[in-house]
């Protein structure tokens, strides 16, 4: 991966869940992401936090990288693997 710029400070969105993925176009996808909300009467609500169309490239390149992360984690004997 590249140096990434940022002009500008972008705060981190926590994310529990992908809630839904839709094909806008030829290879373009909307992805919705989801966090858990305590709502009336205690019932857990998954509440949309973030929104991306993103290409197809896109989901592969992130897939890849997440499944190559938890690999090296289980090698190394990690609960998890840290992202940067």
């Amino acid at each position: 991966m590249s140096d990434m710029q940022e002009p500008v400070v972008i705060l981190d969105t926590f994310v529990q869940g992908v809630g839904r993925v839709e094909e806008v176009a030829p290879n373009l996808f909307r992805v919705s992401y989801y966090a858990h909300q305590q709502g009336y009467g205690g019932v857990q609500e998954k509440i949309c936090v973030a929104k991306f169309i993103i290409p197809l490239e896109a989901m592969l390149t992130m897939a890849q990288d997440m499944a190559g992360r938890q690999a090296a984690a289980r090698i190394m004997g990690q609960t998890h693997s840290p992202v940067n």
